[in-house]
Parts: C-alpha cells; sequence; structure tokens
C-alpha cells in the first residue's frame, strides 16, 4: 500500500497546506449581458484561491466578484475577507480535515458566502487531487456522467431572441430560458413570443421548450398578471419572479398561477431554503456555490430540497471554467438535478481548460479535484498567505 502524502508526526502523516495564494482576473466576454438586475456586464471579475500543500500538490477556486446585485460582494471585499481571514486560517491547516476547516472560516466572520466558496471549491480540488478522485465523489459519489443545461436569451428585440433561439436549439439545448422583466411588459411578451414561434418552427420542437426568468424585476401583482398572460406558451418554469427577500410573496404567486416557480436569489443558504419549504414557495430551487458558500453547503441544501421533493437546477454565475467545474461536480453527485451550466461559453478568454459540453449537456470531469487545468500565468497576484 502506498504511504500517504504528508509530513511523518508520532507515526502518522499529516498534511498541511502550506500556501494560500489569492489571484483575480477579468474574464472578457464574447457578448456582454444585461437582465433585470445585473446592469451591463462586459466582463467577469474573477477571485481565484491556489491551495499547496508542502508535497506539492494544490487545488484551485473561482468565484465571481461583480455579482453583487446577488451576494453584495465586490472583488475588493472578496480579497480582503480571503486576505485578512480565511486564508490565515487555512494556511497550516490539514486539508483532509476540510469540514472543520470550513466551521472555523464560519466562525470567524459572518456572511460573505462568496469568499467562503472560493476557498471550498479550493479545498475540494485539493483533497479530490490527493485522494485521486473527482470532486464529485466527496460529495456522494458520481450519479451522473452528462448533464441537460438550459441556456439564457438576454434582453435584446425579438428578431435577436429568435435568432439566438435557432442557435441554441441546432447545439441541442432542451430548455431556452428568455429574460423578462422589461416594462413596459409588452417588450416581454414579444421576445417569449418569438423564441415560442421559433421553437414550434424547428424540427426539435417536441423535445425542447422555453422558460423565463425575470431575476426580481415584478411586485407580486405584475407576476401573477403578467405569469398568466404567458401562460399561453406554455412555460417549462418562471424563475425569481419577485423581490428575493420576500418568499410569502413568493408563495402567493405561485398559489396564484400554474407555471412551476423557480427560487433563485432567494434561496441564499439553509434558512432561506428551510422558508422556502415551509411556505411551500418554490416547486424548483436554483442553487448557485456563489449563493451557498460551497460545496459542501451546497450538498446539504440538495438534501434539504430532496427530502421536502423540492426539484434541484445546479447553476453558476456565468463564470469561469474553474467555478463550473466545481457546479458540475456538484450536479453530479445530486440524485436528480437539471443544470445552468453553459455560461462559461461567454468568455472570450478564460484561464482554465478541461470542461466540455456536447449537444446541450455538460460532461462530467473524470480527473481528480475538479478536473481542470489551471494556467496561473494569466493570473495576478495579489497576495500569499504562508503557514
Amino acid at each position: 500500500m502506498k504511504t500517504p502524502p504528508g509530513n511523518a508526526m508520532g507515526g502518522s502523516f499529516i498534511m498541511r497546506i502550506a500556501a494560500a495564494t489569492v489571484y483575480t482576473k477579468a474574464l472578457p466576454l464574447r457578448d456582454p449581458f444585461q437582465h433585470a438586475s445585473s446592469g451591463l456586464i462586459t466582463h467577469l471579475h474573477e477571485v481565484y484561491l491556489r491551495l499547496a500543500t508542502d508535497e506539492g500538490a494544490e487545488g484551485f477556486g473561482e468565484v465571481r466578484g461583480n455579482a453583487h446585485y446577488v451576494t453584495g460582494d465586490t472583488p475588493a471585499r472578496i480579497v480582503a475577507v480571503l486576505c485578512d481571514v480565511l486564508c490565515p486560517l487555512v494556511a497550516g491547516a490539514d486539508p483532509l480535515q476540510l469540514g472543520a476547516i470550513m466551521d472555523r472560516c464560519d466562525r470567524a466572520i459572518h456572511g460573505n458566502s462568496a469568499a467562503k466558496a472560493v476557498a471550498d471549491i479550493a479545498l475540494h480540488d485539493l483533497v479530490g487531487h490527493l485522494l485521486n478522485v473527482p470532486a464529485c465523489v466527496l460529495l456522494g459519489g458520481r450519479r451522473h456522467d452528462r448533464l441537460a443545461t438550459d441556456t439564457s436569451i438576454p434582453f435584446c428585440p425579438p428578431e435577436a431572441a429568435a435568432a439566438q433561439a435557432r442557435e441554441y436549439l441546432d447545439a441541442g439545448f432542451g430548455v431556452l430560458k428568455v429574460r423578462v422583466g422589461l416594462r413596459p411588459f409588452a417588450r416581454d411578451r414579444e421576445r417569449v413570443e418569438a423564441v415560442w414561434a421559433t421553437l414550434q418552427a424547428h424540427p426539435r420542437r417536441g423535445d425542447a421548450a422555453i422558460a423565463v426568468d425575470t431575476n426580481q424585476g415584478w411586485t407580486v401583482k405584475e407576476a401573477i398578471r403578467n405569469l398568466r398572460a404567458l401562460e399561453r406558451y406554455p412555460l417549462a418554469w418562471a424563475e425569481q419572479p419577485i423581490a428575493a427577500g420576500d418568499i410569502p410573496g413568493l408563495a402567493e404567486v405561485r398559489r396564484q398561477i400554474a407555471v412551476p416557480i423557480v427560487a433563485d436569489e432567494a434561496c441564499k443558504g439553509p434558512e432561506e431554503l428551510q422558508w422556502i419549504v415551509r411556505l411551500q414557495a418554490a416547486d424548483i430551487v436554483h442553487l448557485k456555490l456563489l449563493k451557498t458558500g460551497g460545496m459542501a453547503r451546497m450538498r446539504e441544501m440538495m438534501a434539504i430540497a430532496e427530502a421536502a421533493g423540492i426539484g434541484v437546477m445546479v447553476g453558476q454565475m456565468d463564470e469561469g471554467r474553474v467555478a463550473t467545474a466545481a457546479a458540475v461536480q456538484c450536479a453530479a453527485a445530486a440524485r436528480a438535478a437539471s443544470g445552468e451550466l453553459w455560461g462559461f461559453q461567454r468568455v472570450a478568454e478564460d484561464v482554465a481548460t478541461g470542461i466540455e459540453m456536447r449537444d446541450g449537456h455538460m460532461l462530467v470531469p473524470a480527473g481528480p479535484g475538479l478536473g481542470v487545468r489551471v494556467d496561473e500565468s494569466k493570473l495576478e497576484k495579489v497576495a500569499e498567505v504562508r503557514a
């Protein structure tokens, strides 16, 4: 039997994280996008964390820093929390004590889900490499080799929406999610109608569907009225129609309409998820690492949703390949999960390789950890904390 890596101490081998290095990188987008709460996004301002043991093993994590409209975080805040709080806790720790490390991080600082997520992702990547297993094995094992993913059509004229719909249908995507939330509502309806008409004229009309995502853009009354007007198409689901903090209002929308409701911005952590369960406010929850605070916490939330009979959608915040690979590993371990995992394709030039999409499905990497390779030379080093 091969001796595990680490330092001999009292007859056992103890591994230690020798260094935690923080990087940033602005990833340019092929096509800038905008929805009801984001503002115009031209770059993804990513924060990366590299954890390295004294034996030379390493793991990477990534989160998007300019998703303030969901988490309230900024790149500068994420970097500050990593450098001042989390990295000093992680450096010197045994990576195999992943859960205990993240418990210490939770006790050290409240909230800050993005900073905790990048630390948790890097730990899962590192431990996967140490054990030579994919990260999904650490979450209960691989249940899926490929994952269906929806795709998104942003605010744009109906003609452009129809052209994008044809492109996505040809590429094999099964659900076309149309961004809505503009005023007047007639603009949204025209865009949805254009996508629906394109779907009906396409050879794949029998095995594809459309959905809508409001990104909190409507009031309760507007959501009920507008979704009733869109029921004629019909919709696979309606995502986050109202403000994230109004879970009772979301429950009221769900009671009043026939379209399945997805909670995204409203479902940040286990506390919000349990409230959604109690109020029967959603049919599906959209889980993202940036909101949940990491892969282990996402797995906990999957278990809560599964026990309550609520569907699980695993997504990512239009992030790069490292963050997307982490979401893919989580989805691979879920009993039954749909995905929104295509956003990395917006990136014009990434720092990582190793994930692949084929026929509207994400292929789950088979390599250790996240299954991706990072070109460290493309990253901009901010700080390093050593044990």
